[in-house]
């Protein structure tokens, strides 16, 4: 990962068609590759206080130096998206960062007041989203500062220099 800690590193973006979403950033925006992660292996969630399920694909690809996540909810179980679709949303749902300390800045804005409101881990890497609404109008991701993460997001983010147009979806797995 190129980019400095605790920068704005990611905007995502909740969809109700992923294959009309990729199409319409690939070829009209022209962002890719993307790397796509159908049902997304989320371990110990949390959803608003409570243990959750919730089966997600997402889409991930950089422009410049901004990464673009795609999430498309595969089921009804609660959560962070369907919340949002259910308030009839769609479109710029989070932005993510990297900390320095995951967990000292996980306690800093609990202590501002924001609510953990989902959380997990990929390949054993914790993340979290706080409820922010109120103060950015959508909410917060947190990723740990970890290699699992760095890698990935540093793998994505190479893809994406000098991109041709070919290849444009790819399939990726944690």
């Amino acid at each position: 990962m190129t980019q400095p800690l605790y920068t704005i590193r990611q905007l995502a973006y909740v969809v109700r068609d992923m294959d009309s979403a990729l199409k319409y950033w690939t070829e009209v925006l022209k962002t890719g590759p993307f790397f796509v992660v159908e049902h997304l292996a989320v371990e110990d969630q949390i959803y608003r206080g409570s243990p959750a399920n919730a089966d997600v694909s997402i889409a991930l690809a950089n422009s410049g130096d901004l990464q673009i996540e795609l999430i498309y909810c595969e089921d009804d179980s609660p959560s962070v998206y369907k919340e949002f679709l259910d308030a009839g949303r769609e479109g710029v749902h989070h932005f993510g960062m990297m900390p320095v300390n995951y967990e000292e800045t996980y306690a800093e804005y609990r202590t501002l007041g924001h609510e953990t409101a989902f959380e997990g881990k990929v390949g054993g890497s914790p993340f979290a989203y706080f409820d922010t609404v109120d103060s950015v109008g959508h909410f917060i991701e947190l990723w740990d500062n970890c290699e699992t993460f760095k890698e990935m997001f540093l793998m994505i983010e190479d893809a994406a220099k000098g991109w041709d147009g070919s290849d444009a979806i790819r399939p990726m797995s944690f």
